[in-house]
């Protein structure tokens, strides 16, 4: 079970036309339209991890107007979503937009007041990962961060560090990044990880991509976006889409990081608050070959690993022919129906292609894969068709090899 607490918000969209200026002021006529509404925030953190069919419990606070109902009503369309909605005696937070025709913003006008009650109380401890979205409205403090120590804690932060010490994750955007520690340096950064305890600091930095660290490595990725239409909510869409990727589908955090930095860049190209979708995810097809004469962990673990960065799978194999030429006499074990015919049966594998030249290059450059995956005794320059496609090498699982296997068997 994932935990979600945060500040929680009401994101108001009142739309119509601006054709007119007031006579009573040098601003633009708003004739209304329609509204539109959303849930902001950890509520929208927690609906975009609902949306992918997360379970999920989410903690927040709301006041009894009608703001706050309307955010609890918004709640109930996601099964996968419990919702820990504590009462208060403040405002609900509420964020209007005034929007003219085209999507341009007029104005925006926002209400709100501070949570003056103890959160923590109605947490439940049990858990193993929690998601902080902190919008500094009260419900985040060091009462509530002590008490999940010793948890898998991911921030979105807007206090300072030292209230997100010890967190497993910590993800300031490279503003927020700034006024904590001035411009950013990868070692300054890495001294700042120690010096707080935490694993990971990730930094997003709008079309600059994602700066991911911890105390030993660094990564940088960066998706292109078609055009930006809108950034409102690409914060929220990281966050969930990298703890969706670490949590449930088992990803490291730089592969968790590039997947959510890829989601992000869809998010932006559509107008408005948009939750995250499978769709979203897909990165294409996926391309991986090899001889699979006798399939052993390494190989599943390689093919589970290469399905979980896209949307299609396919495995090219070597015909007997080619095979024999690469490995010599008395390989391969299995004929090519037998190995297609085995790869075909594993729930990761959607397509397999059978060829017969030494190396896939020409099938490669028929399908055209958006990613290519190889074992870790290849480099990105060693791998055939690294010039087609981005590159993911996967480590070497020690203590499985098809040529261990038979040799065994002939002892």
């Amino acid at each position: 079970m994932i935990r979600v607490i945060g500040d929680i918000m009401l994101d108001r969209w009142i739309i119509g036309s601006a054709d007119r200026m007031s006579p009573e002021a040098p601003v633009p006529v708003l004739k209304e339209d329609h509204q539109e509404y959303s849930v902001g925030g950890a509520g929208n953190l927690a609906l975009n991890l609902a949306n992918l069919n997360v379970e999920l419990s989410l903690y927040a606070a709301v006041s009894k107007d009608k703001e706050g109902y309307k955010i609890i009503e918004l709640l109930k369309d996601f099964n996968t979503l419990n919702s820990n909605i504590t009462f208060d005696n403040t405002v609900t937070t509420t964020k209007t937009r005034l929007v003219g025709q085209g999507g341009q913003h007029i104005m925006r006008w926002d209400r709100e007041d501070k949570y003056q009650g103890n959160l923590k109380q109605t947490i439940n401890l049990d858990s193993d990962y929690y998601v902080i979205s902190d919008y500094n409205k009260g419900v985040i403090d060091l009462e509530l961060m002590n008490s999940l120590k010793n948890k898998k804690v991911f921030v979105d932060p807007k206090q300072m560090p030292q209230m997100y010490r010890d967190c497993f994750v910590v993800k300031p955007n490279m503003s927020e990044y700034r006024a904590w520690f001035g411009e950013f340096n990868i070692k300054e950064a890495q001294g700042k990880i120690i010096e707080y305890h935490w694993e990971w600091l990730i930094v997003t930095d709008g079309a600059n991509g994602v700066h991911v660290i911890n105390k030993d490595k660094y990564w940088h990725f960066k998706e292109e976006a078609r055009e930006v239409a809108d950034v409102t909510g690409a914060g929220d869409t990281f966050l969930a889409v990298l703890v969706y990727g670490y949590a449930i589908k088992n990803m490291s955090i730089p592969d968790a990081c590039k997947l959510a930095c890829y989601a992000s860049a869809r998010n932006v190209e559509k107008r408005g608050v948009h939750l995250v979708s499978f769709n979203d995810l897909n990165r294409g097809v996926v391309w991986t070959n090899g001889v699979f004469d006798i399939l052993h962990p390494g190989h599943l673990e390689l093919l589970k690993y290469a399905k979980s960065l896209g949307q299609t799978l396919i495995v090219g194999i070597n015909d007997d022919t080619s095979v024999k030429r690469l490995k010599g006499e008395g390989r391969p074990v299995n004929n090519f129906l037998t190995r297609k015919h085995q790869l075909e049966m594993l729930p990761w594998v959607d397509e397999v292609i059978v060829f017969s030249e030494d190396t896939p290059q020409a099938v490669l450059e028929q399908v055209r894969p958006d990613i290519i995956v190889k074992g870790g005794d290849y480099t990105v320059e060693t791998t055939v068709g690294h010039e087609l496609a981005e590159v993911k090498i996967f480590p070497t699982i020690e203590g499985h090899s098809t040529t261990n296997i038979i040799e065994r068997l002939k002892q």
